[in-house]
């Protein structure tokens, strides 16, 4: 039986987190509006940053959890045109990328601070 490295394991479950939270409603979220836009459009920044720091900690380049990131994105807004109550939109992937981004930045600045710190 092959082993499974330990460092994919957060990766394969925030994942999974991704798609089961896709592949419900979103009627639950009241509010106006813009507090429904706000709310919803703040789980995909904090998504997707997360997702990026665990392509990093399973040991991805930047780069690689940047696409693979965004990739994964993209599947999931097609895995939601198949939600009832859901649709797909390309806005949302961009929202998705912007998460990616905050993701790079926050990992960044803690590399920064563990690499100060290890001096």
């Amino acid at each position: 039986m092959p082993k499974i490295n330990i460092k994919y394991l957060p990766l394969l479950l925030w994942m999974s987190f991704i798609f089961y939270l896709s592949s419900g409603q979103t009627s639950a979220i009241t509010g106006t509006s813009v507090e429904r836009f706000i709310i919803l459009k703040s789980f995909h920044l904090i998504e997707y940053a997360i997702l990026f720091i665990c392509f990093k900690f399973a040991g991805f380049t930047n780069k690689q959890s940047i696409m693979f990131s965004y990739l994964y994105a993209l599947t999931d807004e097609f895995h939601q045109s198949f939600v009832p109550g859901r649709s797909a939109l390309v806005r949302d992937t961009f929202i998705d990328l912007l998460g990616i981004y905050i993701g790079y930045f926050f990992n960044s600045l803690t590399a920064k601070k563990r690499d100060f710190m290890m001096k």
